[in-house]
This record gives C-alpha cells, structure tokens and sequence, in this order.
C-alpha cells in the first residue's frame, strides 16, 4: 500500500496515465481534497459525474480496501501539506476501516475499567466501539465527547451519563471547544480512554485537528490512568496537532498485527503495551443485541 504521506503525489503523477474515469476522480481528489474526504460516497459520485463502483475501483488502484481506507491516507498526506494543511476524515470512514481489530480492542479496554466509578471517554472511533462492552458493565459515571457513544450508553439504565458541553463538530459527532475544556477543569475521573490518528514512539500521540488536541489533553489531566486504545494502522509518522508523548499514557492497547520493532519501540516509551485479539463472532454479537434493546 502506497505511504499514506506520499498518496496525493502519487495520485498526481498517475492522473494523466490513468482511464478516463479514474482521471476524473483523480482530478476532484487534488482539487477539492476537503470535499473528497468529507462528502458521503453518494454526494461525491454525484459531484464528480462517475458511479460508485468507480470510486472503489480508484481506491483498489492505490491499494485499499475501499474509499474509507484511501480518504483516511489522502487525510493524512494533506495534513503533510504546509500550504493546504490537514482535513479530518468523517466518523463513517473512522468506523469502517479496521473493524474487527478496533472491537477486539473495545473489547480489552471494557474489561480493564470494568470496577472503575467513573470513566472518560473520547470521541475516537475504537472508543466508540467500547460503549457497546459497557453495555453489561457495573454502573458508573460516564462523561463522554462523542455523541455516538452518548447514544449507545443512554440505553443501559445502570449508567449515569454526562456530556461536556461544547462545540458540535458535526462530521465526527462529537463536542468539542474551550467550553468542553473548561467542564473537565474541576473533574476526577478512574480513567480516560483516548485514542488519536497517529502514534510516533518518538514522538507520541499526535492528531488531524488542533481543538482535538487540546482537549484531548485536557481529558488526560483530568484522569487518574490513561488508557490508549489503537489499531496497528495508527502508528505511521505524525500528524500536525500533537497530543502528548507515550510516557504520560499508563496503557497502550492495540492489536496482534503490531510488528515486533513497533513493539520494543512502544514498550521502551514507557507505556504497558497490550495486543488484542479477534472477538469470538458469538460475543460481539451479543454485546450488539444487548445495546440495542
């Protein structure tokens, strides 16, 4: 798979060589790089007048998967881009790329606080997946960012659940802003479960969005454990908004895919390093029946 750091010079070399289809994408792609990482696929076909099987044939050009994985790495190699800067990748892409890992993931995190009165939750894609294993979990006080997770945990009757305040930033469902900072000022939670857009053992956690950074720092001051939930496609090289190094995280869970260089590197950082596997197909399904009754 292409770098995600060199994806749109790529894709800007290959434009003229490409069929006339994919030339077409290519070109709203460097153009309107924003808009073709944020608009839903059905928006986006329509804008640039191919189908949507053509969009996935673009995408398995370069390599991925699908369009969630191919706007997720153009995400990242803008944020490359001094002149442009970045541009965050909308939730239903976070959501679709490496689905099982990030419930294997969920899965790990729910155990660990499991005994915790009251928790701190981010709006991170891996995290959300978390409040669908909360479902049957002792009940505490949860605040949370997202708003995805809000909906989830408001059916479990055993829960408190408190949100921030603040700015919606309505492409990630989330709240966000000073007035989210200034709520967590005075606040002590067990633990605070955060995930981020890339991890650098050198350099830490880092993220597409500066107001995400900054409260995502907040949130750790506010915790008494730190816990890092990740898949393995996290740690590439770092984003603009830096968020804080691996030392001041407690635990890092992510999954078995990890090579074992990243490994030593994340383990050397300071952090504990945690590797989760699959979730029995029978237990996922459960925890989903659960969360929507």
């Amino acid at each position: 798979m292409e770098h995600a750091e060199t994806l749109l010079a790529r894709i800007a070399r290959d434009r003229d060589a490409l069929p006339r289809a994919l030339r077409r994408v290519a070109g709203y792609c460097l153009e309107e790089p924003r808009v073709f990482i944020s608009s839903p696929m059905r928006s986006l076909s329509s804008r640039i007048g191919v189908s949507e099987p053509t969009l996935i044939r673009f995408a398995r050009h370069y390599g991925f998967q699908g369009l969630p994985d191919l706007r997720l790495a153009c995400a990242m190699s803008l944020a490359e881009g001094a002149e442009t800067g970045g541009a965050e990748p909308p939730l239903t892409d976070k959501l679709a790329v490496n689905r099982d890992a990030k419930r294997a993931i969920a899965a790990m995190a729910a155990a660990m606080v499991r005994d915790d009165r009251a928790l701190l939750l981010d709006s991170g894609s891996t995290v959300q997946f978390m409040a669908d294993h909360l479902a049957d979990a002792p009940g505490k006080m949860i605040m949370t960012t997202s708003l995805t997770a809000a909906l989830r945990l408001g059916r479990c009757d055993q829960h408190r659940l408190v949100l921030p305040g603040g700015d919606l930033r309505l492409g990630a469902m989330s709240l966000g802003g000073r007035l989210a900072e200034r709520s967590l000022a005075e606040m002590t939670f067990d633990t605070v479960c955060i995930g981020a857009d890339s991890i650098d053992p050198s350099r830490g956690l880092s993220t597409f969005a500066e107001d995400e950074a900054h409260l995502t720092r907040a949130m750790i001051g506010a915790a008494r454990r730190v816990i890092v939930l990740a898949d393995a496609s996290k740690f590439r090289a770092p984003e603009l908004h830096r968020i804080c190094a691996l030392g001041e995280i407690d635990v890092l869970i992510t999954d078995t895919t990890l090579p074992e260089p990243m490994r030593r590197a994340v383990k050397d950082a300071g952090p504990r390093l945690l590797l989760a596997g699959p979730v029995p197909a029978e237990r996922d399904r459960n925890h989903a029946r659960e969360t929507r009754r």
